[in-house]
């Protein structure tokens, strides 16, 4: 099942979700390429760029960071980018349009970090060997968490496609994303370049801080008209 759109009519342009898309995109072309023309596993590479939560006590703060923040646009397979990016651009753009487009850049990075806190909170104690954290999909599941606070009777519509034969247009509840988007994550690892870098955790950190973040902004923000 594919979303498309949410019902209802908006002019805006969602730039800052658009450049993300692209930045995710280019991110992970970059690393397979460069895995590729090294003649090194593609594994070792994340390495090299995503954040190990072993080393948080131990590296300094700005490499800390740095390492989360690279983490956040990085992806396991391109099965994953593919999803991640289709499902971000239909919900963030909603969400950009509500926040505004820094604000909504800045509700990105922080739920993405989020999803690292989640991963260090639930494996943290498991840390005989590094432990690194691919978080897109924590940031991803944040965006979900503040859309289905704001919107949780909006209308998604979705194509269902099978074997290139059956195409059907449906709507669906936002919620029902919820089932869909955590089904998911469990099959993300079969066909990853990177096996052994488990993120499931950083779905559950990003969707909590989705949730909770939205909730305090919108004390601040009036809430999105109903279209």
């Amino acid at each position: 099942m594919i979303p498309y759109k949410i019902v209802g009519k908006t002019d805006y342009r969602p730039y800052i979700s658009f450049f993300v898309t692209v930045a995710n995109v280019l991110a992970f072309a970059y690393l397979v390429s460069y895995a590729f023309l090294a003649g090194l596993p593609v594994e070792e590479v994340y390495r090299n760029f995503a954040l190990d939560i072993c080393a948080v006590g131990s590296q300094t703060l700005s490499e800390t960071l740095l390492d989360g923040m690279r983490s956040i646009f990085l992806h396991l397979s391109f099965v994953q980018l593919t999803a991640n990016i289709i499902i971000f651009y239909v919900f963030g753009a909603r969400i950009e349009e509500h926040l505004g487009r820094w604000r909504f850049f800045a509700f990105y990075v922080l739920v993405g970090f989020g999803g690292h806190l989640g991963h260090l909170f639930f494996d943290g104690s498991q840390c005989g060997e590094p432990l690194y954290m691919v978080g897109s999909s924590g940031a991803i599941s944040g965006i979900i968490g503040a859309f289905l606070f704001l919107f949780p009777t909006a209308r998604i519509k979705s194509k269902i496609i099978i074997l290139k034969v059956f195409n059907y247009n449906v709507d669906v509840p936002a919620w029902f994303y919820l089932v869909y988007w955590f089904f998911l994550q469990f099959f993300y690892q079969v066909g990853s370049v990177a096996p052994k870098i488990n993120v499931h955790w950083g779905h559950v950190g990003g969707f909590i801080t989705g949730l909770a973040l939205i909730f305090l902004l919108s004390l601040f923000i009036a809430p999105p008209r109903q279209r």
